[in-house]
């Protein structure tokens, strides 16, 4: 047990830095809204989301899934070793996305139809879809480096220089949806341009290599089809919503995704955490040890991801109602099925990794498809029928689909003991604060507001009659608590 506790904290710090950056910036961008929405409108905030779908796809083919290899081929202790490999991908991603750009700029009338945005949108996607390309490349650079703390401060001057930009665009030159890309791009963009500089030294083509190439893409061609279903279960409702609604409510169905942005910021940080910890803890301790810490993963993770559930939900109407324009307020009902479709795929995240080990791989495609056409399709129907609601209701299907049938192929090869009876006691009491939430407790009002608070911070004690938390849990959660607060009371002193 006090391994397990220590591996929990090592993975809750692990996830605490490689998250610290993108939860400046996403809180940033979550506290901006009403100021964006006021300046640019609910139209043009959907627009902007719009845009970024297009342009997730569009990295998403042109990469090939070859960055995400850099992780998995520069295992070792020389740092020699990393560089093929580092300039190989490097160089692929750089060419990749420009040729993307040029085809682009070519077709950039077709495109500004199909999508039925202007076509300067366009023109800052494009430019954004270069930058993203190759930021997440040096990114990754400083993820195998292990310089976390290095590109924590780096992120964090990303997320000032695009607020600085953005506010200037939107706000002083009324830009609206132009503004929002550029000033998010460019920020960005200075950032890139300052990495390569600091890491001009680890980068570069001079070391490219063919056969490392090829060993890359062997690897990564066979995982495009499960990042393709991945991004259609993501995103592919924002254009269904733009057609099959409007486009002012495909800006309504944004502003809840961005609403809903705590639990991805949380979701993100730990699956950058999550593969290297499972790994390393199976690699020292065995498969039984291993299999009992995913286990408590899954049941802590569902404790904590149930508890930013509930405060997604509770907190998200009085901060849509009070700070947003009266049009956005269609997007209360949604936020909270879009944070559980994130917690379903963090879910899916933790039990998967039994199909890395058993390498399995070859069901990932066709699990991740299968969830994608059943989100997509129901979306034809659900859309015409309840609107953005009915988006939201199929994200969260899609997403459970997801879950069942990768744990379901996670078993065939590496059963793992996951106590699913503490999940679904923590899933009762989620599902009945959220029905609260909706039905019961009013959206406005001090007596709410106070309401919805004290509901948010006494979630984890309404866990403990039901057994989703354990007295020992807690008395665990208090001692750490005292732990931190002695160290902090010594570092004072």
């Amino acid at each position: 047990m006090i391994a397990d506790g220590r591996r929990m904290r090592a993975l809750a710090a692990q996830t605490v830095i490689y998250g610290m950056g993108p939860v400046v910036g996403r809180f940033a961008g979550f506290f901006l809204v009403p100021i964006y929405l006021h300046y640019a409108g609910t139209k043009a905030y959907g627009t902007v989301d719009l845009m970024l779908a297009a342009v997730t796809i569009a990295a998403i083919l042109l990469r090939l899934g070859i960055s995400a290899t850099m992780s998995r081929f520069t295992l070792g202790d020389a740092a020699d070793d990393f560089a093929p490999v580092v300039h190989t991908i490097f160089t692929f991603v750089m060419v990749a996305s420009t040729i993307g750009v040029v085809v682009g700029l070519l077709l950039r009338d077709q495109i500004a139809h199909v999508l039925q945005v202007d076509t300067d949108i366009v023109l800052a996607g494009l430019f954004g879809l270069w930058i993203s390309m190759n930021y997440d490349v040096m990114g990754r650079v400083y993820r195998i480096q292990r310089r976390a703390a290095a590109w924590m401060r780096l992120t964090v001057l990303n997320v000032a220089l695009t607020i600085v930009l953005t506010i200037l665009l939107v706000v002083v030159f009324r830009q609206g949806a132009l503004g929002l890309l550029v000033g998010n791009f460019t920020g960005t963009a200075l950032v890139y341009l300052t990495v390569l500089v600091l890491r001009r030294d680890s980068i570069g083509v001079s070391r490219f290599d063919r056969p490392v190439l090829r060993d890359l893409l062997a690897y990564s061609l066979p995982l495009m089809p499960a990042n393709l279903a991945l991004w259609a279960l993501n995103l592919a409702d924002r254009i269904q919503v733009q057609r099959m609604a409007s486009h002012q409510a495909l800006g309504v169905y944004s502003v809840a995704a961005r609403v809903a942005v705590p639990a991805l910021v949380l979701m993100g940080a730990f699956q950058t955490a999550w593969a290297p910890f499972a790994h390393d803890v199976r690699g020292q301790e065995g498969d039984d040890q291993a299999k009992r810490t995913y286990a408590s993963v899954l049941s802590y993770w569902s404790v904590v991801m149930g508890w930013g559930l509930v405060v997604i939900t509770l907190l998200a109407p009085p901060y849509i109602l009070y700070a947003m324009p009266k049009e956005a307020h269609g997007a209360v009902p949604v936020v909270t099925m879009l944070a559980a479709g994130i917690v379903l795929y963090g879910g899916y995240l933790i039990v998967s990794v039994g199909v890395s080990i058993s390498k399995r791989t070859r069901m990932t495609p066709i699990i991740c498809t299968v969830a994608a056409v059943v989100n997509v399709g129901l979306n034809f129907w659900a859309i015409p029928h309840y609107g953005i609601r009915g988006a939201g209701a199929t994200t969260v299907i899609g997403y459970a689909v997801l879950l069942l049938l990768g744990w379901l192929n996670a078993e065939h090869g590496y059963p793992v003991p996951y106590d699913w009876a503490r999940v679904g006691r923590v899933a009762i009491v989620v599902v009945a604060i959220i029905a609260l939430s909706q039905w019961v407790i009013p959206g406005v009002g001090i007596v709410a507001v106070i309401v919805r608070t004290l509901l948010a911070v006494l979630f984890p004690l309404a866990l403990v009659p039901v057994g989703g938390l354990t007295r020992a849990d807690v008395r665990k959660g208090r001692s750490m608590l005292t732990r931190r607060r002695g160290r902090a009371a010594e570092a004072a002193t």
